[in-house]
């Protein structure tokens, strides 16, 4: 069978178009280092990549919502350490003003001082993130929790009022896994913040110019507000330990899927990244092969009859 010029042409012109293609990819994969340019080139691990990147992308997500929720929680650790701190100073005034030596001035002066400090605690626990958000209402975050309300009709503010609710916002931490994000007012304190009004009212009491300091039921209003404040200081400090436990947990879920992303970026390179040596053997090779194809087509193409007449 006799091969016409231009079947020899197609042939050599199809063999290097396959080579040029062939040494382009070889190009491509030393340029950017990776083995699988196609998922062709190895389908198997093509796949596995795949699957690895989406879990990165998850982990990477996991890790970013760790980040702001563990700010938000250092956040309300700190509001609720100040807190804390303000109803110590409290109960140091109430026993101060429960030792029975004291004078209708002297009480004046510690109620003065427990006003102060209560409304300092309401405006911390009225703090704004840096979104604006109320991070104290449970999920109501576009209202200031507590207000301080007129409920008796007389134009004057007499009873504090909380405006949120006992409900947790949460977010994804690892696959599965959902965190509280956060602590309410109305959950440490009750919603009808029985503390803070016994305060306020021990406050306006000690207060009135015409209070005798030995009455008994003086002393009685003082020794009740120390259990209130008790008891409110023991939910509080509870409700900072839970602050605590949930970041520890999300420390220990951030460091795991650290491991777990360094080996599956191990993992992505061992079955990805290129191995420099043989690739630049069969750079080579490919190489030579053009031009040993060349070379072969323009002899071929130099023959005719005339040149062996």
């Amino acid at each position: 069978m006799r091969v016409s010029t231009q079947q020899s042409y197609n042939s050599m012109s199809n063999s290097f178009t396959e080579m040029s293609d062939d040494l382009q990819h070889v190009i491509t994969q030393m340029a950017t280092g990776q083995r699988i340019i196609l998922p062709s080139d190895d389908p198997i691990a093509a796949t596995r990549i795949t699957q690895l990147d989406r879990q990165q992308s998850a982990i990477e997500q996991y890790q970013s919502n760790i980040s702001s929720v563990s700010s938000s929680m250092s956040q309300q650790e700190s509001v609720l350490d100040g807190v804390n701190n303000s109803m110590l100073a409290i109960r140091d005034d109430l026993l101060e003003a429960a030792n029975g030596t004291n004078t209708t001035d002297s009480l004046a002066s510690l109620g003065q001082e427990i006003e102060s400090l209560t409304q300092s605690m309401m405006a911390a626990l009225n703090y704004q993130d840096e979104d604006g958000h109320y991070i104290f209402g449970g999920t109501v975050n576009d209202t200031p929790p507590i207000t301080y309300e007129d409920t008796d009709g007389d134009g004057n503010g007499d009873e504090y009022v909380y405006n949120g609710n006992m409900e947790h916002r949460t977010a994804t931490v690892s696959s599965g896994v959902e965190i509280d994000t956060n602590v309410s007012v109305g959950e440490i304190f009750g919603q009808g913040l029985d503390v803070f009004n016994t305060l306020d009212d021990l406050s306006t009491e000690l207060q009135d110019p015409n209070l005798d300091p030995s009455d008994p039921q003086v002393l009685d209003d003082i020794s009740h507000s120390i259990d209130v404040i008790d008891e409110a200081s023991e939910s509080l400090n509870s409700a900072i330990a839970s602050l605590g436990e949930r970041q520890n947990t999300m420390s220990m879920l951030n460091d795991a899927q650290t491991g777990i992303s360094d080996s599956n970026s191990e993992l992505i390179g061992q079955l990805g990244d290129l191995d420099y040596g043989p690739a630049s053997i069969t750079f080579t090779g490919l190489e030579m092969a053009m031009e040993a194809t060349m070379k072969t087509y323009s002899k071929v193409s130099e023959l005719s009859l005339f040149s062996v007449i």
